[in-house]
């Protein structure tokens, strides 16, 4: 009698990288940004104050962009798809309140 070995099929996360603008001004602004994107699924974030732009590598089967955009702009940070309310916004420390689009 021969004895097969059994087969487990692992299925691969779907990563996924994305680009997006995140509006802010400085360091205290990163920090804010990258905890806000840092959700889960999230697996590296990183912001440039200079460009404004956010790149995030994340697992599209647990998070979203439309998520981690919902989750900045509650920390008070404008996204393309989503704003933060003013609320959010005023409470940010004055040298982080950018100007607004």
């Amino acid at each position: 009698m021969t004895i097969l070995p059994t087969l487990q099929i692992v299925m691969a996360a779907e990563m996924k990288t994305d680009t997006i603008e995140v509006s802010g001004n400085c360091g205290m602004c990163e920090k804010r940004i990258v905890a806000a994107a840092s959700i889960k699924g999230v697996k590296s974030v990183q912001w440039d104050a200079q460009t404004e732009q956010l790149t995030v590598r994340y697992d599209a089967e647990k998070t979203s962009l439309d998520k981690i955009e919902q989750s900045i702009a509650r920390a008070g940070h404008d996204t393309p798809n989503h704003k933060a309310d003013e609320k959010a916004y005023n409470q940010l420390h004055t040298c982080c309140q950018y100007p607004r689009k």
